[in-house]
């Protein structure tokens, strides 16, 4: 049955890939939701959220000629990097003055902390983040992105990225502690 399924969403891929309107329209009903979660992470509203969704898939059907379906998880990492750049992107000239800070050393994290708790508890605490650290904080804990690409989408030096992820950890640790008792790690 699941080969079935990846059958049936190559075959999908290809007439999107062929122009085919119905098929585009398939595609995007199919990963709206997911994607608009992805793009919500990073926009400042759910308007903004919709704007950069919207792009993003322009994008999707112009550079899906270029991609090599493998999967549906090679699929979905594939759609949500060009969500979250477009976000970003679109985010950029506010983004840039918000990372005026000071240098800080370099410093190794963990995470497991955050797999401890409750998602929505921790979806609450990352949403009282400064947008500067939140950004920061979900593309290198929640998306995988290292400092250095961080550094590059953003358009700011990668100790700047540390930085901001280094702050937005401590002020977690700091409402983990008021709020629930607990420091992380």
């Amino acid at each position: 049955m699941k080969a079935n399924k990846e059958v049936q969403l190559e075959k999908l891929i290809h007439k999107v890939k062929k122009g085919d309107r119905r098929a585009q329209k398939l595609l995007f009903d199919k990963y709206v939701d997911r994607l608009f979660a992805v793009a919500r992470r990073y926009a400042v509203s759910d308007v903004l959220a919709e704007e950069a969704l919207f792009q993003a898939f322009m994008k999707i059907y112009t550079k899906l000629p270029e991609f090599e379906y493998i999967n549906e998880a090679a699929l979905v990492g594939w759609l949500s990097r060009i969500v979250i750049n477009q976000t970003l992107m679109d985010r950029r000239k506010e983004l840039s003055t918000l990372y005026k800070v000071e240098m800080l050393d370099e410093e190794r994290h963990e995470t497991s902390w955050i797999e401890e708790m409750d998602d929505g508890a921790l979806i609450d605490l990352v949403n009282e983040l400064p947008d500067g650290y939140r950004t920061v904080f979900l593309m290198n804990a929640v998306d995988g992105y290292a400092h250095k690409e961080i550094a590059e989408v953003l358009g700011i030096s990668e100790s700047t990225s540390r930085s901001q992820f280094f702050k937005a950890r401590k002020f977690l640790q700091k409402k983990l502690a008021q709020d629930y008792g607990q420091a992380g790690t």
